[in-house]
Formats: structure tokens, sequence, C-alpha cells
């Protein structure tokens, strides 16, 4: 079997890259393209996976984006195809499953969030997998069909931390008696659901945070731009920027707690149980709920919620581990189905037979 994954952004390095090693394990071919976009590239390195860059930033505009993502789409389908198709695609991409469906191979994606842009999904026809916490009814709403969908038990971060020695990370741990250190992750201000409040909030929030004595702010910027944003500030304790591809355990080992607007980075902590806090202004999902009322996350939605943080008195939780095995179940799906297909199930016509010559795994941007 030939197996492609294609990782789009920083974070899905950390849940993606597991789906590499696990198919190789069962003695899959495995090929993998990611975009130029922020250190997901740097990520990828640290880990020695060697991949094909496709594609780099779209731009904020949503002209840019649907014309960044239709030629990132074309040109992973030629790359991919040029030394035959694989049998799967993983990813979180809408790029990969446009290709996929060029390609007539079927796509995996993996998604936790139900208010992002499914419409590209729902027009490929690939399949859905999503925490079970999430509704059917939501993920149709926005398009998709019932039968695309795969739910599955626990969050994406039991694959993230599937491996991680949380004894370790224990160890890691920034010593008693110091300022606490709060690692402040600012909003994903090019995502296609980016609400302008979720910045406003944030700018308060970090001047809060710079008035404060008691308190170090980590920074880690989503876009090289967002570095700016620390200028102009009295800084009472000066901000420690997260410089270069840090490994995410080991920057979330060293922090007290964490600040984000919404994404990856807050549910990684609520989920290793750092003290955890969502300041996304967007609506919450289903995922950042269930954190919610298991006591690990809090959602800040407005300025007067700060002045509530004391960050002196908040203690971790033990890792949530809901379902150490999700790898190996996603793992065993997809493979399952594509199997199916591969038999002559009909979903996608016309797909021929092909000698699995791999792809080229080194060089730069195609």
């Amino acid at each position: 079997m030939l197996v492609w994954i294609d990782i789009e952004n920083p974070p899905q390095v950390q849940y993606l890259a597991p789906f590499k090693d696990r198919f190789e394990q069962l003695g899959a071919e495995v090929v993998v393209t990611a975009r130029d976009y922020g250190i997901a590239c740097e990520l990828l390195r640290a880990r020695g996976i060697e991949f094909q860059v496709v594609g780099g930033m779209f731009g904020k505009s949503k002209l840019r984006k649907v014309a960044g993502m239709v030629s990132r789409a074309r040109r992973l389908a030629a790359l991919v195809g040029e030394s035959g198709r694989p049998d799967l695609v993983v990813s979180a991409s809408r790029p990969a499953a446009l290709a996929a469906r060029l390609l007539r191979i079927p796509a995996f994606v993996l998604d936790d969030y139900e208010y992002a842009d499914v419409r590209v999904y729902a027009l490929t026809r690939c399949w859905l997998l999503h925490p079970d916490v999430i509704s059917a009814d939501a993920l149709c709403s926005g398009g998709l069909r019932s039968s695309q969908l795969i739910p599955f038990r626990g969050i994406k971060e039991d694959i993230s931390f599937a491996a991680t020695d949380f004894h370790e990370l224990e160890r890691r741990r920034p010593p008693a008696g110091g300022l606490p250190r709060v690692l402040f992750r600012p909003p994903a201000a090019e995502s296609h659901y980016y609400d302008s409040r979720s910045g406003e909030l944030a700018s308060r929030l970090l001047a809060m945070l710079a008035a404060r004595e008691d308190v170090v702010t980590v920074y880690s910027p989503r876009y090289e731009w967002q570095r700016n944003e620390l200028d102009g500030l009295e800084w009472r304790n000066s901000p420690s920027p997260v410089e270069g591809a840090e490994d995410f355990l080991s920057l979330l080992a060293s922090v007290d707690a964490v600040i984000s607007s919404g994404g990856t980075m807050v549910r990684e902590a609520a989920y290793v149980g750092i003290p955890a806090f969502s300041i996304l202004q967007s609506r919450i999902g289903a995922v950042d709920s269930y954190l919610e009322s298991l006591g690990r996350l809090r959602v800040l939605s407005r300025p007067e919620d700060f002045e509530q943080l004391e960050f002196r008195r908040l203690e971790r939780l033990s890792p949530l581990c809901d379902n150490p095995g999700l790898l190996d179940e996603l793992v065993d799906e997809v493979t399952r189905r594509a199997e199916a297909i591969g038999r002559g199930a009909p979903r996608l016509p016309g797909r021929r037979a092909r000698q699995p010559a791999p792809l080229p795994r080194s060089g730069e941007a195609q």
C-alpha cells in the first residue's frame, strides 16, 4: 500500500506525523507533502521526516485563499500522480481533498471543529474523521452527507500524545518559587473562520499581561508579523518570544498556563492538564465545550474575565488519555475502507490500476 500524507500548517505535524510512523510499521510505503507555512517544514525536519514542499502562504483575502487552494490542489495532483497514484491520502487539507478527487483516490480528512468551512469536503465526497462529541447534525448542516462521517471516541490529541512520557513532561515543569510563565498564542488572523473580535480581545489581554508584575509572558506567534504586537507595550517583565521550531511538548512543559485564541495548542494544554484558557470569539466548538465541561479549559469571553486570572493558584491535572488506542483504530478504519474501494467499490469510478512507484522524497518547493 502506498499512503500519502499532506500537512498544511504547524499544528497538523503533531497529529498527522504519527500516521506515517504507524503505516510504515505495518509495511506500507508513505510519502509526505507539506505547505511552506509557518514552522511546519521546520517541525517536519526536526522529526527527521522527508517531504516535498508544495505551495506556501495564500494571503488574507478570500479570493487569494480560493485561488491558492485550487492552485495547490493542481500541483499536488501533478506531483503525486507522476509516479503512480497512492491508495489513499490522510490529511486535514482542502487542497489534498481536491487533489484526491482529481486522482480518484479515497481521501480521509481529520477535523475537530464543526464550524470550519466543509464545502470542499462535501464537494469532493471525502471521509471526515471527527471526535464523536461533535454531532452529525452539526457537520451535515455545513453540507456533508452522513455517509461521509467517521466518528471516533476521544480527541485528536490522543494521537499527538500517544507516545508521550508524561513523567518527563512533569520533570520539565518550571521550578517552584519563580514567576508563573504564561504561554500566549494570538488569533489565527488569516484563517477563514477568524473573527475580528478575537483580535480585539487578544490585544487587550496582551496589554493586561504586559502591565502585570506577577507573570512572565511567553509569546508564540502564528505568523511572523504578529511579533510586532509586542512593540509599543510597556512590559513590567520582559516577554519571552518563542524562536524557531521549538518542540511543542517542551514548550508546553516550560509554562504554567496557556492562553490561546482557540486552536490546537490550547487543546493540547487542556489535554496534558496544564491550565488552559481560550479567548476565541468565533463559535465555540463541541471539543472545547467538552474540555470545558471537564474543568480543563476555560473560555474567556470579555475583558472583565481577565481580572480573575490568578496563575499562582492553578494546579495541573493528570493527562486526559481519552482513547490511547485511537491511532491504531483510525489506521485500521482507513485501511479497511481504502481496501474496499480497491476491490471495486463503485464510489470512485474510473480508478485504474497502477504500479506502486514511490514519489521523489527530496527537493524543495514544487
